[in-house]
């Protein structure tokens, strides 16, 4: 008889031990799909987010350019175009984006409308060019863009440039950052 008490203690401690064993697999399994989802929907979102803060720099450029245009007496006629659609772009761009971004369009977008009264009222200036503060603006908001597009998690972002690309298309044609002369 206590053979085979002893053997049905056995059996139960194993089947208890295998029991144990399978809930801690299955609860592990669960553990990582839980994890890949939450990655892949991470980087689903700054794929989302890469394009949208593509087309919000390319359109925040194009009011830059309109804007220096102006300045140099080389007026293309297309402000109005180009400033509401980085006005859209940054509308867009400040609904999914993190608190840095927002600050930085609202705070670029501050910068512009300042720029453009003197651009567009031909008020002289003696200090800064108009559009410096606009340009560094635009660099502040590339920084935090790429700050919130960057996860180190995921393996094909690369690092670019530290300089944002006015600066380094202004030194590859051999003026000072920052220069915008009047023609």
């Amino acid at each position: 008889m206590d053979a085979a008490l002893t053997g049905l203690a056995g059996t139960t401690v194993g089947a208890m031990a295998g029991f144990a064993g399978a809930w801690l697999a299955q609860r592990g399994q669960l553990r990582q799909q839980r994890e890949q989802r939450a990655y892949e929907e991470r980087v689903r979102w700054l794929d989302d987010k890469k394009g949208l803060y593509r087309d919000l720099l390319i359109a925040t450029n194009g009011w830059h350019d309109s804007l220096v245009s102006i300045w140099r007496d080389e007026d293309d006629g297309r402000l109005s175009e180009t400033r509401g659609n980085a006005y859209k772009w940054g509308v867009e761009a400040s609904l999914i984006a993190s608190e840095p971004v927002r600050t930085a369009i609202e705070d670029l977008q501050g910068r512009f409308f300042a720029a453009q009264l003197v651009v567009l009222r031909r008020t002289p200036t003696t200090g800064r060019p108009p559009l410096e503060a606009v340009e560094e603006g635009l660099a502040l908001l590339e920084a935090a863009l790429r700050a919130e597009l960057s996860d180190p998690l995921r393996p094909d972002v690369h690092r670019r440039s530290s300089r944002p690309w006015g600066v380094q298309r202004a030194l590859l044609r051999g003026r000072a950052p920052h220069a915008v002369e009047r023609a």
